[in-house]
């Protein structure tokens, strides 16, 4: 099979015709599109909707990474021109066993490093409704099959034992993050190293940054604390082009900060906005806190962008996916 093609960012909608009508239409981009946290409002969609239906499956839709089948019985038959008519009479006897099912997930049907996932439901009226009511669990799965497919994308086939940069970051700091062979070792020291990412053809700059903060307390984990502790960090080893400049969070724009377990230790992860002290430049960041009890610390991997007057919900998704790669030994 071909390797799956697609955007980060994107993601394929198939359903029948009849059902896609603007209403239906309305209430998918409403579920997958909902606004980026931490962005200036009114926010960039978390993922730009591709719509197709039983006209036309092929290619670079068939193929895509992250796909969507949204499937009521009523409208099975004419899928069945498009997809395989056996897997569809199992998924609508998959709905009349257990009409309340949240939906089913498929790996590499056509293409490798795909991902796709049947939204069942009973009727159009049911399918309506569970687009609306579970929005936030079908984003998460729409976001755990594109952390899954995207690494793939950004890393390839090589493996944590072959990624040097890695390695060699496990052995100095017992911690790491994957590396891609597109970003570059701007700053590699013993307690702050940064990755970037400059293509010479656009005015485009990723960064990807590893540190760590003494841990004592839940308190030390507040969103207050943890940007405290990154501003003095980035302020330290990434001086701006103006004297006395510096890049910091922005305090115009609060942050959002969400509880969130990682690998099965405590963490904190932050959606904000950089700027610089001094100068006119700013952009989106992600920051992955992971408390690390045996070594009483909190350990930081950020993704930072700056892309002005662009879209930034691509370079977003890829920061992010790599930030999550972030391993403690």
């Amino acid at each position: 099979m071909p390797l799956s093609s697609g955007n980060l960012a994107e993601i394929v909608i198939v359903t029948d015709a009849r059902n896609l009508d603007s209403t239906f239409k309305e209430q998918i981009i409403a579920t997958f599109s909902k606004p980026l946290e931490g962005h200036p409002p009114p926010g960039e969609p978390m993922f730009k909707v591709l719509f197709t239906d039983e006209t036309f499956f092929k290619g670079y839709f068939q193929n895509h990474h992250n796909i969507f089948v949204l499937l009521t019985p009523d409208g099975s038959e004419k899928l069945k021109n498009i997809l395989n008519p056996n897997t569809i009479d199992k998924m609508v006897k998959v709905i009349a066993d257990n009409p309340a099912n949240f939906g089913v997930k498929q790996k590499d049907i056509y293409a490798q490093n795909q991902n796709i996932f049947w939204l069942t439901a009973p009727s159009r009226k049911a399918m309506l409704q569970k687009l609306d009511q579970q929005k936030d669990d079908i984003i998460q799965v729409a976001l755990d099959q594109e952390n899954a497919s995207g690494k793939r994308k950004l890393l390839g086939e090589s493996r944590p034992s072959q990624d040097k940069f890695y390695q060699k970051s496990i052995s100095d700091r017992g911690f790491g993050i994957r590396k891609p062979k597109t970003y570059r070792v701007a700053i590699d020291k013993p307690d702050f190293v940064w990755l970037r990412k400059s293509p010479p053809d656009k005015e485009l700059e990723l960064g990807l940054l590893l540190f760590e903060s003494k841990y004592t307390s839940k308190e030390d984990l507040t969103t207050e604390n943890l940007i405290k502790v990154r501003n003095e960090y980035v302020k330290k080893n990434i001086p701006g082009e103006i004297k006395d400049s510096y890049m910091k969070y922005s305090t115009a724009m609060p942050p959002v900060s969400t509880v969130q377990n990682f690998k099965g230790k405590y963490g904190v992860q932050v959606r904000g906005w950089w700027d610089v002290e001094g100068d006119f430049m700013g952009g989106p960041s992600y920051i992955r806190a992971v408390v690390d009890e045996a070594n009483s610390r909190i350990v930081f991997a950020e993704g930072f962008l700056f892309y002005p007057n662009e879209s930034k919900a691509v370079y977003m998704r890829e920061l992010e996916i790599l930030v999550n790669t972030i391993s403690i030994q």
